[in-house]
């Protein structure tokens, strides 16, 4: 992961909006570099070139920052974004069809965001409560999208389990895509595998929901 760059002289900022500004931007770079268990205020408004008093005076303190990071659309893809369009016709949607849009639209969301990726890497081996904040924020959007299902899944489906499974493979293997070009035979570096990956979503979401 890259190596943090860190301004030593603060300089004081005036507008509030902008200094705010700053603080979001600063910690998900400074999130995405060394990870929670070195991410402090002092790193982060050392990175913003701004007082960390400012972090607790708008923030409430760094827990506050990140989730406010955590809420930007910078970080995380909205429940909008991910439905992309008039609600009502996907709430028409038989459950797998819809249930394979999501994990689609979240692929394609989070591979956008490469600093998200980095992020949910540092996820995979820290977890403390700043990585808990983040979860939660993530948890909130999935929740969003499912309002629309308008339609039980089949009986015996365990659909938590089934999301949560799915999600955590398509994070494996985005994350993943940072560092290897391919895995198992399938290229992360170009549009044909992900397509190859998008088929087999619809073709699993078919099978179990269906």
């Amino acid at each position: 992961m890259a190596k943090l760059t860190i301004v030593p002289k603060v300089i004081p900022i005036r507008n509030k909006e902008q200094t705010k500004e700053k603080l979001i931007q600063s910690v998900g770079e400074v999130l995405a570099e060394v990870g929670f268990q070195k991410l402090g205020v002092n790193v982060v408004a050392r990175k913003a070139n701004v007082d960390k008093k400012l972090i607790y005076r708008y923030f409430g303190g760094l827990e506050g920052l990140v989730a406010t990071y955590g809420n930007t659309i910078d970080f995380w893809p909205s429940a909008q974004e991910l439905i992309g369009g008039d609600s009502s016709t996907l709430r028409s949607m038989e459950p797998y069809v819809l249930v394979s849009l999501f994990f689609k639209r979240y692929l394609r969301a989070i591979l956008r965001r490469p600093l998200t990726l980095e992020i949910l890497a540092w996820e995979a081996i820290e977890r403390n409560r700043l990585t808990m904040a983040l979860e939660d924020i993530r948890a909130k959007t999935a929740l969003e999208f499912f309002e629309l299902m308008e339609e039980d899944p089949p009986q015996g489906v365990d659909l938590t389990a089934l999301v949560l499974l799915m999600a955590g493979a398509i994070n494996f293997l985005a994350v993943r895509s940072r560092i290897h070009s391919s895995l198992g035979g399938v290229d992360l570096q170009s549009e044909e595998g992900w397509e190859r990956i998008e088929n087999t979503i619809d073709q699993l979401m078919e099978g179990v929901l269906k």
